[in-house]
């Protein structure tokens, strides 16, 4: 859904640069016989028109889209970030925790949590030292969080595929060890 929402933004935006070029080009080649923006009661009409139908054409698919996510969810989880670590609290109480300390170097080393796709999950994220930054590029998303707040995230993996978490607030010496991979399935 993210990804959807972010395209069809792109396309009216390279709507919106393709309209304006083509009003400046017509604006140099024909300077000398402007009478036509002096006074027109249809321009005026629909510069004023065309935003609005814009503004409403963007607001549309994204507010169904986050009434989509604030419904009821499938899964909740809890997040603690530590330095330089997360540590994941599923339903069940079972605690898993991401050091890349007892990992080599290379991407498929990378510690693995598995969460399901096409489901609505809830994260509950805090933090327990410094200000980190849960950072899912895939889909578009980053929360910056203060330690001793509790924010959350609403996710929706649309496709099965493997996914990178990076912590994007440079968190210390050992900020290198904070990416892991989501193994949605």
């Amino acid at each position: 859904m993210s990804f959807f929402s972010h395209q069809f933004i792109l396309v009216i935006c390279v709507f919106i640069v393709f309209f304006i070029s083509v009003i400046f080009i017509f604006l140099f080649f024909y300077q000398h016989n402007n009478t036509i923006f002096n006074s027109n009661f249809l321009l005026e009409y629909f510069w004023t028109f065309i935003p609005v139908v814009l503004v409403v054409i963007l607001f549309v698919p994204l507010f169904f889209f986050n009434n989509f996510l604030s419904s009821e969810f499938d899964f909740n989880y809890f997040v603690i970030g530590n330095q330089w670590f997360w540590d994941f609290i599923y339903l069940d109480n079972f605690v898993f925790t991401t050091s890349l300390f007892n990992y080599d170097f290379l991407y498929n080393s990378y510690p693995t949590v598995y969460l399901p796709a096409l489901h609505k999950l809830n994260f509950y994220l805090t933090w327990n030292d410094v200000l980190h930054a849960f950072s899912l590029p895939h889909l578009y998303t980053m929360i910056d969080l203060v330690p001793g707040t509790l924010h959350t995230l609403n996710l929706f993996f649309p496709y099965i595929g493997v996914y990178t978490v990076y912590c994007a607030q440079i968190c210390g010496i050992n900020h290198w060890a904070m990416p892991f991979i989501v193994n949605a399935q």
